[in-house]
């Protein structure tokens, strides 16, 4: 409570000639989340030392737990507010005007820039699969950072698609969730081809009871089943074919091929092609998911015949 009274009390009201004051739509969307995370750890950390160092009121024994704890809570409130109040109040009269303003400007805006460019693509579906390969289950640590950029891009393409515009941007987080067809790494392909290439029995099983929730995006049973994880083999088109994948979807956006990332939201177990479709309301978000699990597909390829061979001697 005391994070949420923080953040809308170092957000500055806006005039409206109907409503009067009120607060700006973009400091409370997805413009002002940085700042929502830097005023909410400050804030718990202001409460944690007060209590800490046992700068409260303290009340007799004996007081109800509610009631000393509710008084407890009155001095670290009351400064916290306080710095809020001035922090606001002197961003006034600078130049910058509010605190989300320097934040956006400095922090943001540059992280932004990268992660949402081409170049931040790669590094991030790239830092994705390195971390996977030692078994870090590496999305929500990458995702977490960069999703505050990805959720702008989407309300801005939204709203160009309501204007009747075209979407400004391509990088958004429906654009990953387009590239990781049956999971991290891409495996759906992986797993139509070992279900109808290899030669082992153990492949070939793994390969069908892999499928199903492959077309959820769950793809444990074939990280570890193969497994990838820590295999060096199976690790190069595990962090090969998402890149390529990146790269097709990416310039197939960038030149008209393929309609962008509308801004919608769906969940992530949508399976592949209707998520692509769904994500990008054509049907060309369709078809690059399907271009792209046959070139996933041709990658694992010749890997996953090697590592079959030696399973086919041991069986």
């Amino acid at each position: 409570m005391l994070g949420l009274i923080s953040f809308l009390t170092i957000t500055p009201f806006a005039s409206s000639d109907e409503l009067g004051a009120v607060l700006p739509l973009e400091w409370v969307g997805s413009k002002g989340m940085f700042v929502g995370i830097l005023v909410s750890i400050l804030t718990t950390e202001i409460l944690r030392l007060f209590l800490q160092k046992k700068w409260v009121i303290k009340l007799p024994d004996g007081t109800p737990p509610a009631v000393a704890t509710s008084f407890a809570a009155i001095i670290p409130g009351f400064v916290t507010m306080t710095i809020m109040i001035l922090i606001r109040n002197i961003f006034r009269l600078t130049p910058l005007g509010t605190f989300h303003q320097l934040i956006y400007q400095v922090i943001s805006m540059p992280i932004r820039s990268f992660g949402t460019s081409f170049i931040g693509a790669l590094f991030t579906v790239m830092s994705i699969s390195l971390l996977w390969s030692v078994g870090i289950n590496s999305g929500g640590m990458v995702n977490s950072i960069l999703r505050p950029f990805w959720l702008e891009n989407q309300a801005a393409n939204a709203q160009a698609l309501n204007m009747g515009q075209k979407p400004p941007f391509i990088i958004t987080e429906q654009f990953f969730d387009m590239i990781w067809m049956g999971g991290v790494g891409a495996t759906l392909s992986l797993s139509f081809v070992m279900m109808l290439f290899l030669k082992s029995k153990q492949n070939k099983a793994l390969g069908r009871l892999s499928i199903a929730p492959g077309f959820f995006n769950i793809n444990e049973p074939v990280l570890f089943g193969v497994p990838i994880i820590l295999n060096p083999i199976m690790l190069i088109p595990f962090n090969i074919a998402p890149i390529v994948m990146l790269i097709i979807q990416y310039s197939a956006m960038a030149v008209g091929l393929v309609a962008r990332p509308t801004g919608v939201i769906i969940p992530w177990t949508t399976p592949p092609i209707l998520s692509g479709f769904f994500m990008t309301g054509s049907i060309s978000g369709a078809i690059i998911q399907v271009l792209n699990l046959v070139v996933a597909g041709l990658i694992y390829l010749p890997f996953i015949i090697f590592i079959d061979r030696q399973v086919k001697r041991e069986e």
